[in-house]
């Protein structure tokens, strides 16, 4: 078992560009990252969502009660799954009304402390899935990561490092 945080790298995302793809990824993962939950369970649950199909705003916030409650029991969530279930239904719905997409609710915002309480103001995110989102989030995207080598756009180092 991982003894330190894991990153979008360890998802495959690479935030570095912007893309509305790996910005939902990466916020998907957060919200289950934020989670009372070991994180190998959050990120076992991430991949069995994406890998089924919930590869947006919209395909989440489609997918059935039951289906959604099916792929987090596949990910080793026991308990508590009807309340993730409904929080994560809510986050996609409310992004996808009031912002249209993951992209707008980053690039929308006026600063990173604009986009903090965005994200805050979702059912079932608070300081601590907000932190988790926008410390891989690229400074020009509203995030507070400034590790993104300019030409590589690889990783150069954790938050903070």
């Amino acid at each position: 078992m991982a003894s330190t945080k894991m990153t979008p790298g360890d998802l495959g995302i690479d935030l570095s560009s912007g893309a509305p793809d790996q910005l939902y990824r990466w916020l998907l993962a957060s919200i289950l990252f934020g989670k009372r939950i070991q994180q190998e369970i959050a990120a076992r649950t991430w991949h069995v969502l994406i890998n089924h199909g919930l590869t947006s705003p919209e395909k989440l916030a489609a997918a059935s009660r039951d289906e959604l409650m099916r792929l987090l029991t596949e990910g080793g969530y026991v308990h508590y799954r009807w309340k993730e279930d409904d929080e994560l239904h809510a986050v996609m719905a409310r992004i996808l009304k009031d912002y249209g997409s993951v992209e707008e609710l980053v690039s929308g915002a006026d600063s990173p402390q604009e986009l903090r309480r965005r994200l805050e103001e979702f059912p079932g995110i608070g300081p601590v899935t907000a932190e988790i989102f926008q410390e891989w989030v690229p400074v020009r995207f509203n995030g507070t990561y400034s590790g993104y080598a300019p030409r590589t756009f690889g990783f150069i180092g954790a938050p903070g490092a």
